[in-house]
């Protein structure tokens, strides 16, 4: 009988990294948890920030010549601390904008020297379409919207190109986990200016980060470079 893929894959990332695999899911499952016993409790959010912060960490050690993954995860980083603890949204998608910029460039094979001008791009573009009268989280929203969808689409293509590999598989789940959560953003948008009925509020705001963490942990391992750093599994085998 024919192992699925899912199991083999559950395999792969215990052997690769069992010490980082625990704390994962202990942070997943206890702002999980968290969140249904005590939906406002402030040190749910301090958790899931820990997390996304050892994204970084995980990504600089296990695959530090990847800097447009470091890259990646940082300006992540960085648009969460202004979502999570500023009322500034807008600066906020902003930043996650260079975030999936930066996911773009590694899964097309983009120069770095391309930020500088994704920065004049991006600025020119919001200007112009805020002088024609749209708000400006529709318009920077649009562009971070627009990214994403390519990132998946990248992820799928290479994915499909090489269906063995486990880091081309953990882009393509990470950047569906990351599409499903903006789509949950997007409807607790629509509850809170009671475009949809407000009673999907609160399980909107819960599935948010069902998806988001996953997103950011998958993607962290979805380096398309060697890994720096090997556990005795992997210096025996070689982990796709």
């Amino acid at each position: 009988m024919r192992t699925p893929d899912w199991w083999k894959d559950i395999k792969r990332i215990s052997y690769v990294d069992p010490r980082w695999l625990v704390i994962w899911i202990a942070i997943y499952l206890t702002f999980l948890l968290l969140d249904i016993l005590m939906p406002n409790f402030w040190g749910s959010a301090l958790l899931k920030y820990l997390g996304i912060f050892l994204c970084i960490v995980y990504a600089n050690q296990k695959y530090n010549k990847d800097y447009n993954l470091q890259l990646a995860l940082l300006f992540t980083f960085l648009a969460d601390t202004i979502l999570v603890w500023t009322p500034h949204t807008l600066a906020g998608v902003y930043v996650f904008c260079f975030a999936q910029f930066m996911h773009l460039t590694r899964l097309t094979k983009l120069s770095q020297s391309a930020l500088g001008i994704y920065a004049l791009a991006i600025s020119v573009f919001f200007a112009l379409t805020i002088t024609q009268g749209l708000q400006p989280i529709i318009a920077i929203a649009t562009i971070y919207g627009l990214e994403l969808i390519c990132n998946l689409v990248m992820s799928i293509k290479n994915y499909r190109a090489d269906r063995k590999s486990f880091r081309a598989r953990c882009a393509f789940y990470g950047f569906t986990c990351f599409i499903c959560c903006d789509m949950c953003v997007a409807l607790r948008f629509l509850a809170l200016n009671n475009i949809i009925p407000a009673i999907a509020l609160p399980l909107t705001s819960f599935l948010v980060w069902v998806f988001y963490y996953p997103s950011q942990v998958l993607i962290a391992n979805s380096s398309n470079l060697e890994p720096t750093r090997r556990t005795k599994f992997a210096k025996n085998k070689r982990i796709r």
